[in-house]
């Protein structure tokens, strides 16, 4: 057991520590934000449930009695050593073993699709896909693949082989700074706002781009 608290709060925690755990020990911690908040540790063994039982009425109240006399006299604890005055044995303890006890989450989500609350719901929360189609009369000016590639008109799952991939366009705004001198040797700064298409693209690979 480690507990690291302020020391005039030690007290706070008599009942506990003097009921539930033996071989006590109360260190004053050095570090400098340790001592910005008056830090102490707390180290000890917990007791088993025979030791507890096994308890005299008079042991605790000992223990409440020191601990109070720690708290009020936290600053003349003595400091953590660098070198371990004590040993505290550790038992070895069995394989670990992982319990999940909650929710199959992973078989919920595959079973959704089939519940009918889930697909009444759907229509609600999330928006049905865009379907476009159709061909244009004349074939398209710059400015009209601008307009149909940040609508999210161009977006989708293109090309075939290495090259197939899916292109997601959207409209950024982009900032061009630039700088001039005057002849008296003043410098005049000019930021011009614009707007500017960004393609994304994840290639069957893994390979990503990201083209202005």
């Amino acid at each position: 057991m480690v507990f690291v608290l302020p020391g005039p709060r030690l007290c706070r925690c008599d009942r506990l520590l003097a009921t539930h755990f033996r071989d006590k020990r109360v260190y004053r911690l050095t570090a400098p934000d340790s001592t910005q908040y008056n830090q102490v540790v707390v180290l000890g063994v917990r007791h088993t449930r025979r030791e507890r039982d096994r308890l005299r009425d008079s042991d605790p109240s000992r223990a409440r009695d020191l601990i109070g006399e720690m708290s009020r006299k936290w600053n003349e604890l003595p400091a953590l050593p660098d070198q371990p005055d004590t040993v505290y044995p550790i038992p070895e303890s069995g394989p670990l073993e992982l319990v999940y006890n909650g929710l199959p989450l992973d078989e919920i989500e595959d079973l959704l699709p089939d519940s009918p609350a889930y697909r009444q719901v759907s229509q609600i929360l999330f928006a049905p896909p865009k379907e476009i189609a159709g061909r244009p009369l004349t074939p398209l000016h710059a400015g009209h693949v601008a307009l149909l590639t940040v609508s999210s008109m161009l977006d989708g799952l293109l090309g075939s082989g290495d090259d197939r991939h899916i292109a997601a366009w959207r409209c950024i705004k982009v900032t061009d700074h630039s700088e001039e001198v005057e002849e008296d040797g003043t410098i005049i700064q000019r930021d011009r706002e614009r707007f500017a298409n960004e393609l994304t693209l994840v290639y069957e690979s893994g390979k990503t781009s990201i083209l202005r």
